[in-house]
C-alpha cells in the first residue's frame, strides 16, 4: 500500500489568505494596513465568509492583529523570524530524530522524492518550485514521526514559514548551495546518523535564518531605528 496523505483541497478563505500573506510578508501591504471586509471581498469578487476566514487564520499566524474593523495587518520583523525558526528547529529536531527511528526507510524514500523536485528547480532556476520542494523535504519528517500533536504545532506554523521562503527564494540567485545541503541531510538520515543529523539540521536552519532576515523588507520601526 503507498504511504500517502488525503488529498484535502484548499477552501477559498486559505487561498485568500495565502494571497493576503505573501503581500505582507514580502511587504506590499504595509505593517498597520485596515483590513475592511467589505473593501476586500469587493476586491478580490468573493463573499465576505471567505474574507473573515482568512482573516482568521492571518490573525493565528500573528499577521494580523485585532477583530472586525479593527483588523489591521503585521509586519514581520527580525525577532518574529528569529522566534519562528527557533520554533521550527526545536519541532524538526523531534520530529527528525523519531522519524529516523521509527520510519527511516519510509522517510528516506520521501525525502529522495523531493530531492529529485528540488534538482530540476535548481536547473529550470525556478525558486517557486525550489521552496515547495523544500517544504515538502522538511515536512516529510512529522509526516513519518507519528507525532500527531507535532504535525499539528508545523502546519500551524508551516505556512508562515513556506511564505516567507518564497519572499526570500526570490532573491536567491543560486539554489544549488541549498540543494546540496538538502542532499547531505538527507545522506545522513538514510545512513541513521542521529547526532550528525541534528548538527547538520541547526547549522541549515540557522543559515536559512540568516537569509531570511537579510531578504525581509525592514518594517517602518526597524528603518526608523537605522537612521
Amino acid at each position: 500500500m503507498l504511504d500517502v496523505r488525503p488529498i484535502r483541497a484548499e477552501s477559498l478563505g486559505e487561498k485568500l489568505a495565502g494571497e493576503l500573506r505573501r503581500r505582507i510578508i514580502v511587504g506590499d501591504v504595509p505593517s498597520g494596513t485596515r483590513l475592511v471586509e467589505e473593501e476586500l471581498a469587493d476586491s478580490f469578487q468573493v463573499s465576505r465568509g471567505p474574507v473573515r476566514d482568512a482573516i482568521r487564520i492571518l490573525r493565528s499566524e500573528g499577521l494580523v492583529t485585532g477583530s472586525g474593523r479593527n483588523a489591521v495587518t503585521r509586519s514581520l520583523n527580525d525577532a518574529d523570524i528569529e522566534e519562528l525558526m527557533a520554533l521550527r528547529e526545536s519541532f524538526e529536531l523531534l520530529a527528525v530524530e523519531r522519524a529516523i527511528t521509527v520510519r527511516r526507510e519510509v522517510l528516506a524514500r520521501q525525502l529522495r522524492t523531493a530531492l529529485v523536485d528540488m534538482d530540476a528547480a535548481v536547473t529550470d532556476r525556478d525558486p517557486v518550485a525550489f521552496t515547495t520542494a523544500d517544504i515538502r523535504f522538511h515536512s516529510a519528517f512529522f509526516a513519518t514521526a507519528g507525532m500527531t500533536r507535532l504535525s499539528v504545532l508545523w502546519d500551524q506554523f508551516r505556512p508562515t514559514i513556506e511564505g516567507l521562503l518564497h519572499a526570500s527564494g526570490k532573491r536567491l540567485a543560486d539554489l544549488a548551495p541549498s540543494a546540496r545541503e538538502h542532499h547531505d541531510l538527507a545522506g545522513l538520515i538514510t545512513a541513521g546518523k542521529v547526532a550528525e543529523v541534528k548538527a547538520e539540521l541547526h547549522r541549515h536552519l540557522q543559515t536559512t535564518c540568516s537569509r531570511l532576515r537579510s531578504a525581509i523588507p525592514p518594517t517602518p520601526v526597524q528603518r526608523e531605528n537605522d537612521l
